[in-house]
């Protein structure tokens, strides 16, 4: 990877074998305090563990840690063409419960994760913002 690229720029690594584990995070006001935010992350694919492996111990580190976290929906489809991973979840912050959207792919030894979360109250906005994003995704290859 001695050549990285982002949207505004492209610049030259050393040779020293950088794993890019990218965050993006996107904001969108909705009525109340709370924005609607989509975040990316990519990560390389641990090896030896499947994409599940990956994501059911994500799952058991939230439960863990976050109140009140419910799994409302899950379902293994293709994104992309990609194999993937829907989950729809709430939990409670304070007293605002929230609703997060997330995808979880496997491309190319790569773990990418697409996350729309906002409050449960607005989940239409986060179910249209989620919805689009995964029936418009096409993969990049460069």
């Amino acid at each position: 990877m001695p050549n990285y690229y982002v949207n505004e720029a492209m610049f030259v690594l050393p040779a020293r074998g950088f794993r890019d584990r990218t965050v993006h995070v996107l904001e969108s006001p909705l009525s109340g305090v709370n924005p609607l935010t989509v975040s990316i992350r990519r990560q390389p694919l641990a090896e030896g563990k499947s994409l599940r492996e990956l994501v059911d111990e994500e799952i058991t580190a939230t439960t863990a840690e976050v109140e009140g976290f419910t799994i409302l929906d899950e379902a293994e489809v293709a994104v992309a063409d990609a194999p993937a991973i829907l989950l729809r979840t709430r939990w409670r912050a304070e007293d605002t419960v929230h609703y997060r959207l997330q995808a979880h792919a496997a491309v190319d030894g790569n773990w990418i994760v697409f996350v729309v979360t906002g409050p449960y109250a607005d989940r239409a906005a986060c179910d249209e913002t989620f919805d689009r994003i995964v029936h418009s995704l096409a993969w990049r290859s460069d």
